[in-house]
């Protein structure tokens, strides 16, 4: 029998906060993104790792990271296709650092426990 994932082994691991925001489809008037969703100082883990991919056109994309949050951020939204992440601030030696980057979300993902809930989020940047 499967149980269903323990939160508290990725609860552990969330010790940096960021800022999310998830654009809708469609533009604005003045050409812009459409915000779905803006989340400020979010519990997350931030992992750094250089990955290039080619898409399915045949352009090359280099992916730099990713932030996995816990549970579903967006259970209103059923595709998550764009938006950015910025202000990942991590504790060093009791100090907080702030890396003033913005990231734009390449792709997300909601891998589910055995139930149908969502476990985790996990965005892929660029």
């Amino acid at each position: 029998m499967i149980k269903k994932l323990n939160p508290k082994h990725l609860e552990r691991l969330l010790n940096n906060k960021c800022n999310i925001k998830l654009y809708q489809e469609g533009l604005s008037e003045e050409g812009e993104p459409l915000t779905s969703l803006n989340l400020e100082n979010q519990k997350c883990r931030f992992v750094e790792k250089t990955k290039i991919i080619i898409t399915a056109d045949g352009k090359k994309v280099e992916l730099v990271g990713k932030v996995i949050l816990l549970g579903d951020i967006a259970p209103n939204i059923k595709k998550i296709s764009g938006g950015e992440v910025s202000n990942v601030t991590t504790v060093i030696d009791g100090k907080e650092v702030i890396n003033e980057s913005k990231y734009e979300i390449y792709q997300a993902s909601r891998p589910r426990n055995p139930d149908g809930s969502v476990h985790h989020t996990t965005l892929e940047l660029m």
